[in-house]
């Protein structure tokens, strides 16, 4: 009965959440610059790029992948964010990626992976190489975020192998497969983007994070969180940091369901400070 409550109230919530996001979005970029980058030949594979004015060489990127179930949402739909952390003194790349129904896993991987260097190619070009790079995601786009961090091998065979990650920001995150779809015929969100119940190894987070690279991660999730249920964020974390490892973090948000948690980068969460600390902490020198 509660979990039903939770999703319900979610699904309220939903109108209001993304009503605030466009706001927050909206009007003239004033204290920062906007630009369109393109990496392929859909429309969808696109990079919005939030700039503050006056950037410098070595100022840090934060790569942001949008959530929507793999199936809906653009970088303009979340322009909000990019300006939030723009204020907050980082450049930020929303990336788009290749949507369902018209294209299935790998694809969005790719585009990931292609859209994220594409970002910090022009800023080399531009005279402005970033001195750190996080990837960071909500829902699904935190899901891709955590796989484009961890799966080495599609790195390096998309030609980003040597691209140095400081941190890897993950709210509401779709990091464990096996615990999020312990019956995967009931999981039809997953089998959309897998095509089928089979392969799915190749697009869990959490079967390369355990013994992969030693990459800072920041998991924030809500509590009561009736889509992605907060074991599976928990997990990714335990499995990240093994057995002595701590570079793994997971903070909840004791009343947060699922795309409220959206509200860190309104900086009207509880965990906004958390965020920005952990931020400031990966992109030390």
């Amino acid at each position: 009965m509660a979990s039903r409550a939770w999703e319900i109230a979610e699904r309220l919530s939903l109108p209001l959440l993304y009503a605030e996001l466009r706001a927050r979005g909206s009007g003239a970029a004033s204290a920062f610059t906007e630009e369109m980058l393109s990496f392929g030949p859909s429309a969808e594979q696109h990079v919005l790029l939030v700039c503050p004015q006056n950037v410098r060489p070595g100022a840090p990127l934060v790569y942001f992948l949008h959530g929507g179930s793999w199936r809906h949402g653009s970088p303009g739909d979340f322009r909000a964010v990019g300006r939030f952390l723009a204020r907050n003194g980082y450049v930020t790349a929303l990336g788009g990626y290749r949507l369902l129904p018209g294209s299935v896993f790998p694809a969005q991987l790719h585009d990931t992976v292609d859209g994220m260097a594409e970002a910090v190619r022009h800023l080399k070009e531009a005279g402005l190489p970033p001195g750190a790079v996080v990837l960071a995601g909500q829902s699904a786009g935190a899901h891709l975020a955590a796989l484009a961090a961890f799966d080495l091998e599609t790195r390096r065979l998309r030609g980003a192998g040597d691209l140095p990650l400081s941190g890897v920001l993950a709210v509401s995150g779709v990091l464990d497969l096996e615990v999020l779809c312990p019956d995967r015929s009931a999981c039809l969100l997953v089998r959309d983007l897998m095509g089928g119940e089979d392969g799915w190894e190749q697009a869990d987070p959490a079967r390369f994070v355990h013994g992969g690279p030693v990459i800072p991660v920041l998991a924030l999730h809500g509590s009561r969180d009736p889509l992605v249920p907060v074991e599976v964020a928990a997990s990714f974390v335990l499995r990240a940091n093994g057995a002595e490892g701590d570079h793994a973090v997971f903070a909840a948000d004791p009343k947060g369901h699922h795309s409220d948690l959206l509200r860190v980068f309104f900086g009207t969460s509880s965990l906004t400070p958390t965020m920005l600390a952990w931020l400031e902490d990966v992109i030390a020198p």
